[in-house]
């Protein structure tokens, strides 16, 4: 017990303490990766937003530091992020979309198994699907695709029909997080795509994006404008 309280002390304070998430992830990546996950769990409930991304990014580093090591101690540890965004859980999951997605960009072989699972969290079928109905937790996952789209672009391509649809998404981060993601995957444009990009224009939704290990402050319009410059046709007016 006395080592483990240490070891959630410790990492309590490489989050909450480095200067930069690149520092808090650096102090983290000596310990062993078994031992990390639950004190990592555990910092996805902080009250500080910006140390429970940086333990979202840890703990999805973790896992593909577990695979690396041996591949199933990685996929176990996806199964258990698929169940807690399972209804039947009776858990909700909070920071697990985000720490997922940061598994699959650093694992290829994660990535490759578990990618299709990851973009049928936005996908919305009539008949039975894995859709996150819970709108806060989704956004998480939008924001995972985004990374997805930067890092596994071959990856996260099929999820451009459910991101346009997200567009249209109830929470507006969740729409930000579309626009970007569509900026970096850059597919070829569509009437229907340019024209809920367009519709964001007038979106006046700021929060604080977690990119590049800080967060930034930034604007549904904002990012939305960049999505549509990247995909018009040159002389398209929205």
């Amino acid at each position: 017990m006395p080592r483990t309280r240490h070891l959630k002390e410790t990492v309590q304070a490489a989050l909450a303490g480095a200067a930069t998430t690149d520092e808090a992830l650096a102090r983290l990546e000596p310990l062993p990766a078994a031992g990390l996950t639950g004190p990592l769990l555990s910092a996805l409930l902080s009250p500080v937003s910006l140390v429970r991304w940086r333990a979202a990014a840890a703990l999805g580093r973790t896992v593909a530091r577990l695979a690396e090591v041996r591949l199933e101690d990685g996929r176990n540890a996806m199964r258990r992020f698929m169940w807690s965004l399972n209804e039947e859980s009776g858990a909700i999951g909070w920071g697990v979309p985000e720490a997922m997605a940061e598994a699959l960009v650093r694992s290829g072989l994660l990535a490759a198994e578990f990618s299709r699972i990851y973009l049928s969290y936005i996908r919305d079928l009539d008949k039975d699907c894995t859709y996150i109905d819970h709108a806060p937790l989704r956004r998480g996952v939008y924001w995972g695709i985004a990374q997805l789209a930067q890092a596994r672009p071959e990856l996260a391509a099929p999820a451009v029909p459910d991101l346009v649809t997200g567009l249209a998404d109830c929470d507006p981060e969740s729409r930000g997080h579309c626009a970007l993601a569509l900026e970096r995957l850059a597919p070829p444009a569509t009437p229907a795509m340019l024209a809920a990009l367009a519709a964001l224009f007038s979106d006046s939704h700021r929060f604080e994006l977690f990119r590049d290990g800080a967060l930034v402050p930034t604007g549904v319009a904002d990012l939305a404008r960049r999505a549509y410059e990247r995909l018009a046709p040159p002389d398209t007016a929205p």
